[in-house]
């Protein structure tokens, strides 16, 4: 029986150690310098001492990224001999099994990875006495880093062998080491980007941020995991994983180390069952590459996108095959075969992410099985937050997300709109293109009793779901979570800022009588809003904007209120007191004001360098149709009254947007308008 002492020999151990012990060597200088140097002589002055929980937090986490370089180095210097066909000759000749031989050289790499962690942890121990003027630590997290650093070496070393003992090059194993470590991240996002382009309802920002499943992009993959470890901390879970997936990378290389071909050397793939895979990922990330990089040239590039795709697997399809055989010769009849063969393989592999296959598309839960529903513009971090500090108190989902409502009217009119989303699915879905005035863009979200979560998002024309969308947006509820009314309710606020939405005019409240009377009729209006009221707010400027201060918030002020023209109680309360024309647009704030028709198709095109292209484009239309002037304030009233943003970017349609308003104020601003109706009496 072979002795255990047998499998380390040392002649090899020290020739390795001898040939590349740089390695290890700079390894321990770049980890004294970015952690005991630095905490020694840190020249901070006036900064508060720091209290470290890990060492890697010193310096920003500079340490980590030496995590994935150094062991990297190690594994493929000390088997690069693998990639050559003298010294693996020389190697393979040797009097000693292939199993010897791959522990002797494992043992070196693990050397030259653990070693230099243990002596910076050493030394990092030693000078713990001297760095409390701006470091304080315990013993603890000197060992505890050892650990970290230890298994993250090992896990990054042991993987990178595993993929020189399975390519015969060396820079093909650095390419595809690096580019697996990073395969998850680049694997969802794209994936995210193709799915959202075909699946009906799906929510591409929920997704790409984590927020299904808890658990980041950055969490999956390992070299993003290792490089960020100082914003959030290893587990001892996270830990073990680690360390098991780096015996699991040693077996497999000691299994496929034995059956490795000794002629094997300077070719690009070792073993024929990974050239498969090695080709379907090349042209996956080449198809889907070059498949939205070309539907972003243009909106709604449904045909560039597919072309986007073909050209991205042919071209990524004819690099690995340049690669395999080291030549650009490759075109020929086999080519065009195995071309076929995998672009077939790769249209089903892309094609079952959006084949809505469990009816993704048209699921809608029933009511006994929701526990609650959002709906709207909430930011789903909010969401995330909450739900990261209850798992961290092991209390996730034991209650209610507080953005989630169990009200059973409101959640009863969410899946009444979704169900008619759903049925009318190719009316109700709106592309980039299509946008109006009247496009709704809105995120509906369920939480499940079963503890999942399910969330869609939708872009629709909003006119044609007006029966759904009323019951929604005149529920109290949606107003409170809208306009955030909750700010309106509280005592405290010291001043009331009104700006107006164009000119400089502004105004404060600081009668403690006033400001109380500005915000219960605030409060009212905007709980009385109809649906009406709330569409034509979207579409119109308000009067002026609020912001609510409170001089002892230190998180700030509130502004996301307007005086919007709908609200006459507090309109007529505001002239009344005598605040309304100190911010709101007047006549007399009017210098000049015309009117001009906007008609379709008359060859307009926008010019990158014009410093205004509004205005040039109401000139455009002004020479074709002419204008008239207003004069009379009470006609410069009426269009104040009921006047709407333009912009030439937005495509406004002669149907939406008839009339053009060129308005001069007295301050030098020039705006464009938008008006439906030609005043009366100006016909």
């Amino acid at each position: 029986m072979t002795s255990i002492r047998s499998y380390f020999n040392r002649a090899i151990i020290r020739q390795d150690l001898k040939q590349y012990g740089w390695i290890g060597i700079l390894y321990l200088l770049a980890l004294i310098l970015f952690i005991p140097f630095i905490m020694l002589f840190d020249g901070r002055q006036g900064v508060p001492i720091v209290k470290l929980s890990s060492l890697y937090q010193v310096a920003g986490g500079a340490s980590l990224p030496l995590l994935i370089i150094f062991p990297v180095l190690a594994g493929t210097f000390i088997f690069r001999y693998l990639h050559a066909k003298a010294p693996s000759d020389l190697f393979h000749g040797l009097p000693i099994t292939r199993s010897q031989l791959l522990t002797s050289h494992l043992f070196s790499a693990l050397v030259l990875v653990t070693v230099p962690v243990w002596i910076t942890a050493v030394i990092t121990a030693l000078i713990r006495p001297y760095t409390d003027y701006y470091y304080v630590y315990d013993l603890s997290a000197v060992w505890e880093f050892g650990v970290i650093f230890t298994v993250l070496g090992m896990f990054v070393c042991a993987f990178t062998i595993l993929m020189a003992i399975c390519f015969g090059q060396t820079l093909v194993q650095l390419v595809v080491t690096y580019g697996l470590l990073i395969t998850p991240t680049w694997l969802i996002l794209l994936g995210i980007a193709h799915i959202k382009h075909f699946l009906f309802g799906f929510h591409n920002y929920y997704f790409e941020n984590g927020y299904s499943t808890i658990i980041s992009i950055e969490k999956l993959t390992p070299l993003l995991r290792i490089s960020g470890a100082s914003t959030e901390p290893f587990g001892w879970f996270e830990l073990t994983l680690y360390f098991g997936l780096a015996v699991i990378f040693l077996i497999l290389g000691y299994l496929l180390y034995r059956k490795r071909d000794g002629a094997a050397a300077s070719h690009t793939v070792v073993y024929r069952f990974l050239t498969p895979i090695f080709m379907i990922l090349v042209m996956l990330f080449c198809s889907l590459v070059a498949g939205l990089y070309m539907s972003s040239m243009k909106e709604n590039g449904s045909g560039m996108l597919i072309t986007g795709y073909i050209l991205g697997g042919i071209f990524g399809f004819l690099l690995v095959q340049m690669v395999l055989h080291r030549t650009w010769l490759v075109f020929h009849r086999k080519t065009l075969v195995h071309g076929i063969l995998y672009g077939m393989l790769l249209a089903v592999i892309m094609y079952i992410p959006v084949s809505n296959v469990g009816g993704y598309e048209s699921r809608v839960p029933e009511p006994a099985d929701v526990k609650g529903v959002l709906l709207g513009d909430v930011s789903l971090s909010f969401v995330y937050e909450y739900d990261r500090f209850n798992s961290q108190t092991q209390q996730r989902r034991t209650n209610l997300n507080p953005y989630f409502t169990d009200d059973q009217e409101y959640a009863a009119a969410i899946m009444n709109l979704h169900k008619a989303l759903v049925d009318n699915q190719k009316d109700g879905e709106v592309s980039i293109a299509d946008y109006t005035n009247d496009t709704q863009a809105i995120t509906i979200g369920y939480e499940l009793k079963n503890g999942h979560r399910m969330m869609r998002k939708y872009v629709f024309d909003g006119s044609k779901f007006e029966a759904y969308l009323k019951p929604i947006m005149e529920n109290d509820y949606y107003k409170k979570q809208q306009y955030t009314t909750k700010e309106l309710n509280e005592e405290n606020t010291s001043r009331i800022v009104l700006t107006s939405s164009y000119s400089d005019k502004n105004t404060q409240i600081i009668d403690p009588k006033d400001i109380k009377q500005f915000k219960e009729l605030l409060l009212q209006e905007v709980m009385n809003m109809s649906y009406e009221d709330q569409i034509n707010a979207r579409e119109q400027n308000a009067w002026a904007y609020v912001e609510l201060q409170n001089f002892s918030n230190k998180y700030g002020n509130y502004r996301n209120l307007s005086w919007n023209k709908s609200f006459k109680k507090l309109t007529a309360w505001m002239e009344q007191k005598g605040y309304a024309d100190k911010v709101r647009l007047v006549p007399s704030d009017i210098s000049a004001m015309t009117i001009t028709r906007n008609i379709n198709n008359t060859g307009f095109t926008i010019d990158p360098n014009v410093e205004d292209a509004n205005l040039e484009y109401y000139s455009h239309m002004a020479k074709l149709a002419g204008e008239t002037r207003v004069t009379k304030d009470d006609d410069k009233a009426k269009v104040l009254q009921s006047q709407k943003d333009f912009s030439v970017y937005a495509d406004y349609s002669e149907d939406e947007a008839p009339y053009l308003v060129l308005v001069k104020f007295n301050n030098g601003q020039n705006v464009i308008w938008t008006l439906k109706n030609f005043p009366d009496e100006l016909k």
